[in-house]
C-alpha cells in the first residue's frame, strides 16, 4: 500500500508542475530570460535560489490553516475554546500569518510567471482553471453537504450565490487573490515590471487608511480581503525579483524583521491586556508589522525540507477540503465524549492533512476530476501556457 502511494505521489509530482508554477526552461543552463518578453532587469537571481523553500512555506501555511480550523474560528466552533485558553490564543495569535503567507507565496510565484499585456486572455484562462473552477466546485460540495446532509457546518444556511462567487468560509481567499492577480498584475505589466516597490508602498498605505476609506460594501466582492492581502503579495514579488539584493543584506534584514515582529507582538499583548483578547483587526500597523516580520523571517531562515517538497503537491487540495477531515474527527470525539483537547487537536490536524490527500489521489485518476476538483490539466495534455511567451 505504501509503495502504491509513493508511486502515485511520484507521478503527481511529475505531471502537476502547475502546482508550483515553475517553468523547466528557467532551470535549463543558458536560458535567456529576455525571450520571455519580461525585461532582464526584473530578475537578480536564478529562480531556484529565490524560491528554494517555497514548498516548505506553502505546506507550513497549509498546516497553520488546518490547525486554526481544528481549534475553531470562534468559541462555538472546533474545539469550542475561548479566552484565556492557550488554544484560543494560538489560533488568534497567528491571524497575521496564515492567509498573508499564502498571499506572499502567490506573489513570489506570480513574479516567476507575470501577466503579459499581449496575453491577458491566457493569464485569465489559466487562473480560471487553476483557482476559480476548483474553488466553485469545492464551495458547492460543502454547501450541499452542510445543508442537505449534516444540517450544520460552516456552509450551513449560506447563500448559494456566496458559494458560486467564492465568498463563503475560507474560500474568500480565492476571490481576493484572484482580484489581486488581475489588478496588481495589470498594474505591474503597465509599469513594465519595474514598480513593485512603489506598488508595495501604495498597498501598505491603502491598508493603513482602509478604515477611513468609503469602499463599497458589496456583499459578494472580497475587496477588503484583496486590500488586506495585497502588501504580502507584493512583498513576495519584491523578494523574488530582488532576491540577490536581499540575500546580500540578510544580516541587516533579519534584525529589522525581528524588530517588526517584536513591535507587532508588543502591540498585540497591549491590546490583550486592555481587552482580554488578541487583536482581530487586520487593517492596522500591528497586523502589518507582525505579519511582515514573521513572513520575512520565515522566508530568510526556514530551510528547505525535502519531505514537505514532496507533500506540497497536495497543498491546494488540503486548502479546499480539509474541513472534511477536521469535522469528522471533531464529531467522532464529541460523540465518544472525549474531552482531551490535545487529542482533539492532534487527531484533527492529522485528519485535516491526510483526508484531502486521499481525495487528491482519487481525483487525479480521471481527467474530468483533475480539472474540476483539483484544478489540474488532464493527464498528458499540453500546458495551457505552452504558447505563451512568458516565464
Amino acid at each position: 500500500m505504501l509503495k502504491i502511494c509513493a508511486q502515485n505521489v511520484y507521478l503527481l509530482r511529475a505531471q502537476d508542475c502547475a502546482l508550483t508554477s515553475y517553468s523547466d526552461d528557467l532551470f535549463r543552463p543558458g536560458y535567456d530570460v529576455s525571450s520571455s518578453g519580461v525585461t532582464r532587469d526584473c530578475f537578480c537571481v536564478r529562480p531556484e535560489a529565490a524560491l528554494h523553500n517555497v514548498n516548505t512555506l506553502r505546506y507550513f501555511a497549509t498546516a497553520l490553516l488546518v490547525a486554526f480550523h481544528v481549534v475553531g474560528a470562534s468559541e462555538t466552533g472546533g474545539m469550542q475554546v475561548g479566552y484565556p485558553s492557550v488554544w484560543r490564543m494560538f489560533a488568534d495569535g497567528l491571524i497575521d500569518v496564515r492567509m498573508p503567507l499564502f498571499a506572499f507565496i502567490a506573489g513570489a510565484v506570480y513574479a516567476l510567471r507575470p501577466l503579459l499585456l499581449s496575453d491577458i486572455s491566457g493569464f485569465c484562462t489559466g487562473k480560471f482553471y487553476r483557482i476559480v473552477l476548483p474553488g466553485i466546485a469545492a464551495s458547492v460540495i460543502f454547501l450541499v453537504i452542510c445543508n442537505l446532509v449534516l444540517k450544520n457546518g460552516f456552509a450551513y444556511g449560506a447563500d448559494p450565490l456566496s458559494a458560486v462567487l467564492l465568498s463563503m468560509g475560507h474560500f474568500w481567499f480565492l476571490q481576493a487573490i484572484l482580484i489581486i492577480f488581475l489588478v496588481v498584475g495589470g498594474l505591474d505589466a503597465l509599469l513594465r515590471y519595474r514598480a513593485a516597490a512603489l506598488l508595495f508602498a501604495g498597498a501598505v498605505g491603502l491598508t493603513l487608511v482602509r478604515s477611513a476609506l468609503p469602499l463599497p460594501a458589496l456583499q459578494y466582492l472580497m475587496i477588503d480581503g484583496a486590500v488586506y492581502l495585497a502588501p504580502y503579495f507584493l512583498l513576495g514579488m519584491l523578494l523574488f525579483r530582488h532576491h540577490a539584493w536581499v540575500a546580500a543584506r540578510k544580516q541587516i534584514i533579519v534584525p529589522v524583521a525581528l524588530g517588526l515582529f517584536g513591535i507587532g507582538l508588543a502591540m498585540n499583548i497591549a491590546f490583550y491586556q486592555e481587552t482580554g483578547h488578541l487583536s482581530q483587526i487586520r487593517f492596522d500597523a500591528q497586523s502589518l508589522a507582525q505579519g511582515i516580520g514573521i513572513i520575512l523571517l520565515a522566508q530568510l531562515l526556514f530551510p528547505r525540507v525535502a519531505l514537505l517538497d514532496r507533500l506540497a503537491v497536495f497543498s491546494f487540495t488540503i486548502f479546499l477540503y480539509h474541513p472534511f477531515g477536521t469535522a469528522a474527527v471533531s464529531r467522532s470525539l464529541t460523540y465518544l465524549e472525549v474531552d482531551a483537547l490535545s487529542l482533539h487537536f492532534v487527531l484533527g490536524l492529522v485528519a485535516g492533512l491526510v483526508v484531502p490527500c486521499l481525495i487528491h489521489l482519487l481525483a487525479a485518476r480521471s481527467d474530468w476530476s483533475r480539472r474540476l476538483i483539483l484544478g489540474l490539466r488532464p493527464i498528458g495534455s499540453v500546458p495551457l501556457n505552452a504558447t505563451r511567451k512568458t516565464l
